[in-house]
């Protein structure tokens, strides 16, 4: 016997107490209509700025719907949409809460790489962990009316909320930094990273704790000689505001210590967007328009589109009762037909009697309950006729008689033809056997043949 491996289980893991706790908000970034491959580098850009709460190998195609995103948000926790989408005239940016909204459209004025903010910078820094946590969130500009309101909203629940009581040190390493020029309406969007260093020491000593490796001491006759050597702090630091500087509430290490005065950098690490709002729409890519920056309308305007909506929205709920009507008609329909079809066949000997076969089927519950409304709705309009004279509710009971005479012979007729096919089957059957076998079958001979048949005619 073939021994298996043991699996281990991981028990040892402590699993989260806070069941409460509202999970991170997750996002898709993609690319949208037919000219969105222009903006392929800066869907990875973006991607890689919402990491680690994005799906970063996401493969999306031009046969991919709006709609095939949102069956799959729901499983997979997503809850925002980045769309990215370019036209002959300009690009834009849509940020939409999944699933019925709101979006908001952004056109990009300008925007930048990250390759490109690298390769201006004069000591390019992007560490490779600052990416393990997800950025802070830092807005300036948004207080005013509804509308900004609703876009410092729409910001803000892109990123998980800061618990400054929990949140650890350690995983603030990057900044998005959202500014709005209140003059031109213009968002300006920066990606920094956060960089801490110990403020107070010598730069020989700031050198030894942040490398790694032990330095050359082979040109010194001390250890003192080598700390020494240089001045009190570096030039850069007496140029750094006050403000820049903070005391630490734990350890970070490489000499930031806890209750210890340390100096807070920011690196930009891009991209760089240049924003302007355009319009915000009620649902998700659809909807009453909330905003727009370059179309106003009058509350006469608004109301009027606001009934056309819904005398549309009407329409199509009954145009939608009307053809769910129309296949549960259509399946009862079909259940009656085949009911009389297996009676028929019944009585001809060719099915057992007692038994459904698995082709019968039943008429649905909904179809008994809209042919019991029709009935009901007839009685009326019949008892309404009656009411009306003697005369004319004779006559509709002549037209009914007359009807139903109608129904009847034609239901004879059909089924004079079905048994008519049926011996017509049956005779080339008798003439089929009589051609291979040389004689005349008998009755337990023929499927499903009659009571009582003897070969022959």
């Amino acid at each position: 016997m073939a021994k298996t491996r043991r699996r281990k289980k991981r028990t040892h893991v402590a699993t989260d107490q806070n069941e409460a706790k509202k999970p991170d908000p997750k996002t898709f970034v993609f690319k949208r209509g037919k000219q969105g491959s222009i903006l392929a580098d800066l869907e990875q850009d973006v991607r890689r700025m919402m990491l680690p709460n994005t799906a970063a190998n996401l493969k999306e195609s031009r046969r991919n719907t709006l709609r095939d995103f949102v069956s799959v948000c729901g499983p997979l926790g997503v809850t925002h949409f980045v769309m990215l989408s370019a036209t002959d005239n300009s690009s834009y940016i849509k940020l939409a809460k999944t699933p019925r909204g709101p979006t908001m459209t952004l056109r990009i004025r300008g925007y930048s790489l990250i390759r490109d903010v690298q390769a201006a910078a004069t000591r390019p820094r992007v560490p490779a962990n600052a990416f393990k946590t997800a950025p802070l969130v830092v807005m300036n500009g948004f207080s005013g009316n509804d509308t900004l309101r609703l876009v410092t909203t729409m910001f803000q629940g892109m990123f998980p909320a800061l618990n400054v009581q929990r949140t650890k040190l350690s995983s603030c390493q990057r900044v998005v930094l959202l500014s709005r020029d209140k003059d031109t309406g213009i968002i300006r969007l920066r990606h920094y990273g956060i960089s801490v260093a110990p403020s107070g020491l010598r730069k020989s000593v700031k050198g030894l704790l942040s490398r790694r490796e032990v330095p050359d001491l082979s040109g010194f006759r001390d250890v003192s000689e080598f700390v020494t050597k240089s001045g009190y702090g570096s030039e850069s630091e007496g140029e750094d505001a006050e403000t820049s500087r903070v005391t630490l509430a734990s350890d970070l290490g490489r000499g930031n210590v806890a209750s210890r005065q340390s100096r807070v950098r920011l690196h930009e690490m891009g991209p760089r967007l240049e924003l302007e709002l355009v319009k915000i729409e009620e649902g998700l890519c659809e909807g009453a328009v909330l905003f727009h920056a370059h179309v106003s309308k009058s509350a006469e305007e608004a109301a009027e589109l606001a009934s056309r909506k819904d005398e549309k929205e009407k329409l199509r709920a009954e145009r939608r009762k009307q053809q769910e009507a129309n296949v549960r008609r259509k399946a009862a329909e079909a259940a009656r037909k085949a009911a009389a079809h297996a009676d028929e066949l019944r009585q001809q000997g060719k099915l057992p009697k007692g038994e459904k076969m698995w082709w019968e089927k039943e008429p649905t519950a909904g179809s008994e309950e809209e042919e019991e409304e029709e009935e009901d709705g007839e009685g009326s309009e019949e008892e309404e006729a009656a009411a009306g004279g003697e005369q004319e509710g004779g006559e509709q009971a002549e037209e009914g008689e007359k009807k139903k005479g109608g129904k009847k012979g034609g239901e004879e007729r059909a089924a004079k033809k079905r048994r008519r096919d049926a011996e017509e089957e049956e005779d080339d059957d008798v003439a089929y056997f009589r051609e291979e076998v040389g004689r005349d079958p008998e009755a337990d001979e023929m499927v499903g043949g009659r009571k009582g048949f003897r070969g022959g005619r």
